[in-house]
């Protein structure tokens, strides 16, 4: 039987799905600062921790206590370890987004409930490698997103074990190591959110949309596998948020839990549900509103909640039909400027 969407928000005559309560974001970019909502926040569930940042965390730790050869092992190039890096990363893929599109486009286990839009995904249609946009999004993602994370993953561990990175000298000091260490799991998502919006911004230059971002942005309708479904060089500046732990790093696991993230992260964020269903009671954040905006409009919100650049450069969009009229105004008056 087919579920309805039976929740208050509102859904257009186009299929577009439009939440209740505008975006709001992160208690930490709000001004006065609440402590109070900051502690909520930053503990409660769902937040800053649970269930996300928690859980990628947990799948960084499993993937390098039990997927990952010893460090020591890698400080020659070898294709067995390589090899082996390749096929993992190829199965975590294929596990997480493949996983949620089965669950939430074929076997439709929501229905359409809290899903942004009902409109298809694309067939028949050029843009798309096989005329397909799920069929080109796996292959765009599996022959070069995955390769280009394995890249980056390789020139880490082997410079960490050639002893190129890890600069910090903490002397026998344990608290200082371990301190530092768990300071930059915490800053792990702001470092990501923050190099997300520079490169974004990199990305909608004349030089690069054109030729390497737009190819992203044919996916207008997202769903999970498109979440990577990007040009190679994209590939390269989007997953660069790792060389931030070339610098930072304490450990590995710094390294691999900033680079987990940005590979992992965007089948949630381009999911097309805000609310994923766990059962008949529990409901969890799903997709990113905030960046499903970004697709549908173009001029919007190009980094994400957690940190507010969109907010102090003016393209912030909430969701609302407020927010609609002020970035087309915003638009208006750049064309203007630009005769």
């Amino acid at each position: 039987m087919k579920m309805v969407d039976v929740s208050s928000s509102n859904r257009n005559s186009r299929g577009d799905w439009r939440p209740d309560a505008p975006i709001a974001l992160a208690p930490i970019n709000v001004w006065p600062l609440r402590i109070s909502n900051i502690t909520k926040w930053f503990f409660g569930f769902p937040g800053f921790l649970w269930p996300y940042n928690a859980f990628w965390l947990a799948v960084t730790i499993l993937t390098w206590s039990y997927l990952t050869p010893e460090l020591s092992t890698m400080a020659n190039l070898e294709l067995w370890w390589i090899g082996l890096l390749l096929a993992r990363n190829t199965a975590l893929i294929l596990m997480l987004f493949g996983g949620l599109h089965l669950y939430l486009y074929v076997f439709k286990v929501q229905g359409e409930q809290h899903q942004f839009t009902t409109r298809p995904f694309a067939t028949n249609n050029r843009k798309f490698l096989f005329k397909n946009q799920v069929a080109d999004n796996m292959a765009r993602t599996l022959l070069s997103a995955v390769p280009i994370i394995t890249g980056y993953e390789i020139i880490t561990y082997w410079a960490f074990a050639n002893g190129f990175l890890g600069f910090f000298d903490f002397g026998s000091s344990q608290l200082l190591f371990w301190g530092w260490f768990l300071i930059l799991l915490i800053l792990a998502p702001v470092i990501h959110a923050i190099h997300f919006y520079l490169g974004h911004r990199l990305l909608h230059t004349k030089l690069l949309y054109k030729k390497v971002h737009a190819l992203h942005h044919h996916n207008v309708e997202i769903g999970p596998w498109s979440g990577l479904a990007m040009h190679p060089i994209e590939h390269i500046i989007y997953l660069s948020t790792l060389t931030v732990q070339w610098v930072l790093a304490a450990h590995p696991v710094n390294a691999l839990f900033q680079l987990q993230l940005a590979a992992f992260y965007p089948a949630l964020a381009h999911c097309g549900f805000e609310k994923l269903k766990i059962g008949e009671k529990l409901k969890i954040d799903g997709g990113n509103h905030f960046h499903y905006l970004h697709h549908k409009y173009f001029e919007c919100n190009y980094g994400g909640s957690l940190a507010p650049l969109d907010k102090w450069f003016g393209t912030f969009h909430d969701g609302t039909k407020e927010a609609d009229q002020a970035m087309r105004t915003r638009i208006k008056k750049q064309r203007e400027a630009l005769r």
